[in-house]
């Protein structure tokens, strides 16, 4: 019986893969213009988009594209953060695909130098600030499940200007966050399995996000909360009516904002 040849079989799903990637950001790329066109029907045509990103998010890393899981994830945030997805928004979302593609089409993974360098050319959601002082460029990773108070708080932070990521566990948020460095993440406190608390903690664990300012949202009364539990450089805000002043007040004893 012939040996298989594992690494010629790997090769060829890769290639498949990418060939098949093709003809999905091609597909992509004429949902986009008839959504800018506005030619057909525009909310079929976003919730096509939206899986053909996730699938290609999913897919892209098996094959060994993490650089693409991860602008689709970007991807993702942009749409997440945007208002509604007016024309020039749409050609910021063009921006994405035509990284992606140029990518696959290189046959090769963007690792470290590359990848920052194409982080840092894509669009961002940023409105102007409602805050009175001088603001800084500031990126915000949310780790908050879907739902209103996560619209909620993601609506407070884009009319502040801030460029915004997004993760629904802890888990999921852990290796986002070592990849993308923000400058603030915030998190709320309760989740089912990992928490705030220990997600604080596993990124404090990583030299590169030492001095990065946490931030843990509760709906619950934080004075319960043992100071000893808190990771250095951590706060604890209350979800309410002055989580805004309360969240500027840090950015401002940060220095993010002058």
């Amino acid at each position: 019986m012939a040996q298989i040849d594992f690494q010629e079989a790997l090769a060829q799903l890769r290639q498949e893969f990418i060939d098949s990637s093709a003809e999905r950001l091609d597909q992509i790329d004429l949902l986009i213009d008839r959504m800018y066109r506005d030619t057909g029907d525009r909310n079929a045509d976003f919730v096509e988009f939206q899986r053909d990103i996730h699938s290609m998010k999913g897919s892209a890393g098996t094959y060994g594209f993490d650089s693409v899981t991860l602008i689709a994830h970007r991807l993702e945030d942009f749409i997440e953060a945007a208002p509604g997805l007016n024309n020039g928004q749409l050609l910021d979302v063009q921006v994405y695909v035509d990284r992606i593609r140029a990518i696959l089409e290189s046959g090769q993974n963007a690792w470290k130098d590359r990848l920052d360098e194409i982080l840092a050319t894509l669009p961002t959601i940023g409105a102007a600030p409602t805050i009175t002082q001088e603001l800084k460029t500031v990126s915000v990773f949310l780790v908050m499940q879907k739902g209103v108070q996560r619209k909620l708080i993601t609506q407070e932070l884009v009319s502040c200007g801030f460029e915004l990521a997004f993760a629904d566990q802890p888990l999921e948020a852990f290796s986002l966050v070592v990849s993308l460095k923000p400058d603030l993440v915030v998190s709320s406190l309760e989740f089912d399995e990992l928490s705030g608390l220990e997600l604080a903690w596993s990124l404090r664990a990583v030299r590169a996000l030492k001095q990065t300012p946490i931030v843990l949202l509760t709906s619950h009364d934080k004075a319960k909360i043992k100071p000893e539990r808190i990771p250095e450089d951590t706060q604890v805000i209350h979800k309410g009516p002055e989580f805004a002043a309360d969240l500027a007040n840090l950015l401002m004893q940060k220095g993010m904002i002058g």
